[in-house]
């Protein structure tokens, strides 16, 4: 088999993720100054930042240390959440967090999810549902709160919150679920043709039956998202902004160009994405307090 890639797999690793620090920025802008457009286009940030999750539980070295500095992130988030409501002189100047959520808890979850269902004995693949759970428990507190029933959530602390509820834990989780399809779809396609299934590894046709099956993946728990959260809307007579969460199937078209390739990947790039994340929030903050 011709393992050359060839257009229009033009995407690496790298740039997916230059991606989705672009939408992520404009998304924060966009709520910072209330901005529809803005929030519309940065809808594209989570599913390519879960599709890398995905690929990094995969194929990282250490699980261990991939799990510890998105542990590290989920705490530093979580903390922060915590001034912003407690801290008289942050509050007082609209810096607020509780409704917020620590994204890196649902990052956490779900390369826990993908490590729990790599492995071999069935009864620990069966404990991926806990990850889940939690993010349905966390949606529903969320949730409950937000629909103006003046009531607070004790039993579930709003610091240790996914932000994203259930959605991006199984978009991670789903997003392994496509290797496994892929990896099936290889399979019959070796027997079919008579062709060693070991030739077909690297092979464009692998990477674009997973592309197709991660945007396919993408699509059907994107469209779960806005009918669970229509519901919502619906039975208590409220909006969520999370609707527009629909427009997220559209950062398919990134990952259906992805190569599998890591491309640049300096130390200084690994480390930063982490650390870009509060340092942006920290301008945004700045800049909203003056304007």
């Amino acid at each position: 088999m011709d393992n050359k890639r060839r257009f229009p797999l033009i995407l690496s690793s790298f740039w997916l993720k230059v991606i989705a620090l672009l939408t992520m920025t404009i998304d924060h802008i966009g709520f910072a100054f209330d901005n529809e457009p803005m929030r519309i286009i940065g809808r594209l940030a989570l599913p390519l930042f879960c599709f890398m999750i995905a690929e990094g539980a995969i194929h990282t070295r250490s699980f261990k240390k991939y799990a510890l500095r998105l542990g590290i992130m989920a705490s530093v988030i979580s903390l922060a959440i915590l001034l912003s409501e407690y801290v008289p002189f942050l509050k007082n100047n609209g810096f607020s967090m509780r409704n917020d959520g620590v994204i890196f808890i649902d990052l956490l979850l779900g390369a826990l999810a993908v490590y729990l269902l790599r492995q071999n004995k069935w009864y620990i693949k069966l404990l991926a549902l806990l990850p889940l759970a939690y993010g349905i428990a966390s949606y529903i507190a969320s949730s409950y709160e937000c629909v103006g029933c003046g009531h607070t959530v004790y039993w579930f602390p709003f610091f240790m919150r996914t932000q994203y509820g259930w959605y991006g834990i199984l978009l991670i989780a789903g997003f392994y679920v496509a290797h496994l399809l892929a990896n099936v779809f290889i399979s019959y396609q070796s027997s079919l043709n008579g062709i060693d299934k070991e030739l077909y590894k690297g092979s464009n046709l692998e990477r674009h039956s997973l592309n197709i099956i991660s945007f396919l993946v993408l699509a059907v728990v994107t469209l779960g998202y806005f009918l669970c959260e229509s519901f919502v809307a619906d039975v208590w007579g409220t909006m969520s902004l999370f609707q527009i969460q629909l427009y997220a199937i559209f950062s398919g078209a990134f990952i259906l160009l992805y190569n599998g390739m890591r491309g640049y990947n300096k130390k200084w790039f690994q480390y930063g994405s982490y650390i870009y994340y509060p340092l942006h929030m920290i301008v945004i903050g700045i800049i909203q307090m003056f304007i």
